[in-house]
């Protein structure tokens, strides 16, 4: 499931929760008030207490103009400034939300997802969602995904099992999702002075430059 991270500082401010590790019910009180604070209502996380939020769930333009608005500023930089939504790649199984894009991910990290589903080696190597990162393997018939642990977070690495072309079927199912979402955050765009190509600095925004 493609989603976007919408870092609440980036909207406004609130008061903080109290101190000690916040509750997920506390972050997401944080987190709403802040967006709200920038403009920005009426959207959820896919997971109580995190900040992402599904791209199939930005569907208002006002909404999409203001998140674009505090990933560009007030008026878009050149295209080879301009950088993927921070965010990435949730992986979904029936509803539940297994892993979700790490610290310093964005949406162009789709192509990281298609290259390890279509992975042949046994050998693991490096699934980038940002850090801490993924390692995947294939050991027939099943491809293997184990989580890495940066400072001790996770603090239990966990390692999931998943048939090759479910996840080759999920990718390309998050690829129609991004495309629809291009255009749309194409219509958003020109609405932001300093655009000149509004589809061409979607196709990279959403991660999608290449294609």
């Amino acid at each position: 499931m493609p989603v976007v991270e919408l870092e609440p500082g980036r909207f406004g401010s609130a008061p903080h929760p109290s101190s000690g590790p916040w509750t997920a019910t506390e972050s997401d009180g944080y987190w709403r008030a802040c967006l709200r604070a920038g403009g920005l209502a009426g959207v959820d996380p896919i997971v109580p207490g995190s900040w992402f939020v599904a791209t199939d769930a930005l569907t208002s333009q006002d909404a999409l103009v203001t998140v674009l608005r505090a990933h560009l500023g007030d008026s878009a930089p050149a295209d080879d400034e301009v950088g993927a939504l921070s965010g990435g790649l949730a992986l979904v199984d029936d509803g539940e939300v297994l892993l979700l894009p790490a610290c310093c991910g964005d949406l162009s990290d789709l192509e990281n997802w298609r290259t390890a589903a279509h992975r042949s080696t046994e050998s693991p190597e490096v699934l980038w969602i940002g850090h801490p990162w993924l390692m995947a393997w294939y050991d027939a018939p099943m491809l293997h995904i184990r989580e890495e642990s940066e400072h001790g977070i996770p603090a239990q690495p966990r390692e999931l099992v998943v048939k090759p072309e479910i996840l080759q079927r999920a990718v390309r199912l998050a690829v129609q999702e991004l495309d629809v979402f291009s255009e749309r955050v194409a219509s958003a765009l020109r609405h932001i002075p300093g655009v000149i190509d509004a589809r061409a600095t979607a196709r990279i925004l959403v991660g999608r430059r290449a294609s």
